[in-house]
């Protein structure tokens, strides 16, 4: 998990996970507002998208592949994601939207 860049305090899943949903939040023990580290996005999305679009792609052609078992496999993927994401998050003291 991520730590604070001002005191070093370790964030909480649940706490990473209201971050990234806001952007940016107090850290709960120094109360300096920490922002999720942008850097990646374009990077992250890319990961998590690829993986899937390429076992979709191998499995239609190779397969009889429905959609709705795609739908069904893309929502697991992404709840996945969701879920494993927090521990890939870097924190940072200041915000990148100047």
């Amino acid at each position: 998990m991520p730590h604070c860049q001002n005191c070093g305090f370790k964030w909480s899943w649940s706490d990473m996970i209201k971050v990234a949903l806001k952007g940016n939040m107090p850290c709960p023990n120094c109360q300096k507002d920490q922002y999720v580290k942008s850097g990646r996005n374009l990077f992250g999305a890319f990961l998590v998208v690829m993986p899937f679009v390429l076992l979709y792609s191998y499995l239609t052609s190779n397969f009889s592949f429905s959609w709705p078992l795609a739908i069904t496999g893309f929502i697991f993927y992404m709840t996945l994601g969701t879920v494993m994401g927090p521990f890939f998050y870097r924190l940072s003291n200041t915000s990148r939207k100047r």
